[in-house]
């Protein structure tokens, strides 16, 4: 006899994923409810929380399946490293599942800090962590010295992006951003190698 319960489990969980996505596309996430996810899930509302603890859960989850994460992340390089990470950030932060729905669930964190647990357990944190993995395999290759803070890196990536993201009225993330964000990381590194392949094309 096969065992199906697995697959049904994973087929459920990425029915309650997708269709968190779509609302929050539809209508921002402060507006979606769990009795909607499951009806476009086709499930019911033991199976959601026998899988997620609530809404804000299923958000790591959503980004994770749209958009990985950054381990698999080596191109031998610094700079192309810090590259792909950004042009990944690009493709996340212009994202409409964040551009629809992350100030509504910025709001429900700052409501409920333990509704942001999960996100900072299993996606923001994994992803910052990597940063040390970058600057380590530099080390290693001579490109840069010893003794950097890869939390200070990662802040320096990443927190342009969420101003644009969060601040009404500023300008669109854009790949001119995106060339500014990698070049402030590596001055900050003191990285004096080849730059020539960053560019405002992408």
């Amino acid at each position: 006899m096969s065992n199906t319960g697995r697959p049904r489990k994973s087929a459920t969980e990425g029915a309650i994923v997708n269709a968190v996505a779509e609302l929050v596309i539809e209508r921002g996430y402060a507006r979606v409810t769990v009795d909607e996810v499951v009806a476009r899930a086709g499930t019911n509302k033991p199976a959601f929380y026998r899988r997620f603890r609530d809404l804000a859960a299923v958000v790591p989850h959503i980004l994770a399946s749209r958009h990985g994460t950054d381990e698999d992340i080596d191109t031998g390089s610094l700079v192309e490293d810090l590259i792909e990470v950004q042009r990944r950030q690009l493709r996340l932060f212009t994202d409409p599942v964040v551009t629809s729905g992350f100030a509504g669930w910025i709001a429900e964190v700052q409501a409920h800090p333990t509704d942001g647990e999960s996100f900072l357990a299993e996606y923001l944190l994994p992803r910052r962590s990597f940063t040390s993995v970058i600057l380590d395999r530099a080390v290693q290759r001579g490109e840069i010295a010893p003794g950097a803070d890869p939390a200070w890196i990662a802040d320096l990536l990443t927190g342009p992006l969420l101003i644009r993201v969060m601040l009404p009225g500023l300008p669109p993330i854009d790949v001119a951003l995106i060339t500014n964000t990698v070049n402030a990381a590596l001055d900050a590194l003191g990285y004096s190698g080849d730059r020539s392949c960053i560019t405002d094309e992408g």
